[in-house]
């Protein structure tokens, strides 16, 4: 079975909830898999599969998920990569291509294998100030969208890109 990295950003524990739903399914099929927050700066160390989410602000991967990304573009090249991001955009049918749009980049930069755009939270006390400001004015309230089930789903999908015998994408 295979080695598994599932790193994340978040502000409102979205990310963390989807790569906890991702771990899941892989280490029910035997996959080892380690999950951690970008800011503890986890190592690749050789995984199989890294599995990386980050929420969205401003249409953006949050700066900290960018700069693990750059740091760790060296030790990327020799695995497998699949990417998400957790944003309220994802939560309607209408903007899901935009909302999964906000991979692109990553996907193109360091050759993501699959991409996925999961329904997010907007929890307002975890914002920053010109967010809280324009919450207030576009009258937005908390909202919780987390749809752990699809992240077991798109998991699913994944279990092949964990398996070591499974030939490198490069």
């Amino acid at each position: 079975m295979g080695t598994v990295l599932i790193a994340y950003a978040t502000r409102t524990s979205a990310a963390a909830d989807i790569a906890d739903a991702v771990a899941e399914v892989l280490r029910s099929a035997g996959h080892e898999v380690r999950v951690a927050d970008v800011r503890t700066d986890p190592g690749v160390d050789g995984a199989d599969l890294v599995v990386f989410g980050s929420g969205i602000n401003a249409s953006a991967y949050y700066p900290e998920a960018t700069a693990w990304l750059k740091a760790k573009a060296a030790d990327l090249v020799s695995t497998r990569l699949a990417v998400y991001n957790t944003c309220l955009n994802a939560a309607d049918p209408a903007k899901q291509d935009l909302a999964l749009s906000y991979n692109d980049a990553v996907v193109a930069r360091h050759g993501a294998l699959s991409s996925a755009a999961f329904a997010g939270r907007y929890v307002p006390a975890e914002v920053g100030w010109a967010s809280k400001l324009l919450a207030r004015v576009t009258r937005r309230r908390a909202q919780d969208h987390l749809d752990a089930d699809a992240a077991r789903a798109w998991a699913e999908a994944l279990l092949p890109l964990a398996d070591p015998e499974t030939p490198p994408h490069r």
